[in-house]
């Protein structure tokens, strides 16, 4: 998935076509994120979003609830002064899907694609998706932020947030970067990717990330520049230790010098 391929403009007809539910879950992982509340597990509106490692490109896989729109972002102006992209729409549901940890399960065992009516509005100030009837399902698409990518923003709404990086990169570093505010989990998944996760989060969610071998090299970095001040001190230190030498130099019929008294 490289993300960034056709840009909607509120047309409901742009989505890529797909033949069903099973060929979109080969593509986008089906995680869709039951945050901890207070020690229980809590079926909420919630997103997942997959950051690509090649691209700006993030995919997103949103739990909606009986909703008739759906905040894409709150405001688009914070990513660049260019319209952000969202493409590659699908809507997945189940027969009689409800937001619920049954609902969800079943919904992972026989997903079924559909297509419900709707609209994509104000795209580019504060995007939305506006649908005919309410919708309640799996909104799942790729974004495409028009920034760059070393970093994800998250202010789309969604109830709780689970960020995954991929392998490869992470987060953490006051230096290099870190994840604001900081999230109540810092997991680690079986394939080895970096797990972020908000179970309630206030306003807008944002990662800086970076190659995992990046605080190394920047200590090699800072190493490096150390060594090269120390160089630089120890040659000014040389140089006026000779120059002090030759200043004290007295003529003994030998050394062509003479005799330089300082006051």
């Amino acid at each position: 998935m490289s993300g960034c391929l056709t840009s909607l403009t509120g047309d409901s007809n742009n989505s890529t076509e797909a033949a069903n539910a099973s060929d979109v879950f080969e593509i986008y992982e089906p995680n869709i994120f039951v945050p901890t509340i207070q020690g229980q597990q809590k079926i909420v509106e919630s997103g997942t979003y997959f950051v690509d490692s090649k691209s700006s490109a993030v995919r997103v896989i949103r739990l909606v609830d009986n909703q008739k729109t759906v905040s894409l972002l709150h405001d688009s102006s914070m990513f660049s002064f260019e319209a952000p992209e969202f493409t590659e729409i699908y809507f997945i549901t189940a027969d009689d899907f409800s937001a619920t940890q049954e609902g969800i399960d079943l919904l992972l065992e026989n997903p079924v694609l559909v297509s419900p009516g709707y609209e994509l509005k104000n795209v580019k100030r504060a995007p939305v998706m506006e649908f005919k009837e309410n919708f309640t399902g799996v909104l799942v698409y790729t974004f495409c932020p028009n920034m760059n990518s070393t970093s994800i923003v998250v202010n789309d709404g969604a109830d709780a947030i689970q960020i995954i990086l991929p392998d490869g990169l992470m987060t953490g570093n006051r230096i290099v970067g870190t994840a604001s505010p900081k999230p109540d989990s810092f997991e680690e998944d079986e394939i080895g990717r970096h797990v972020l996760k908000w179970n309630n989060p206030i306003g807008a969610v944002s990662v800086n990330y970076y190659n995992e071998k990046a605080p190394l090299y920047l200590l090699i970095s800072f190493a490096a520049l150390a060594g090269a001040i120390i160089l630089v001190y120890l040659r000014y230190r040389y140089q006026v230790k000779k120059l002090h030498k030759i200043t004290e130099l007295v003529d003994d019929e030998t050394s062509g010098f003479r005799e330089r008294k300082l006051n």
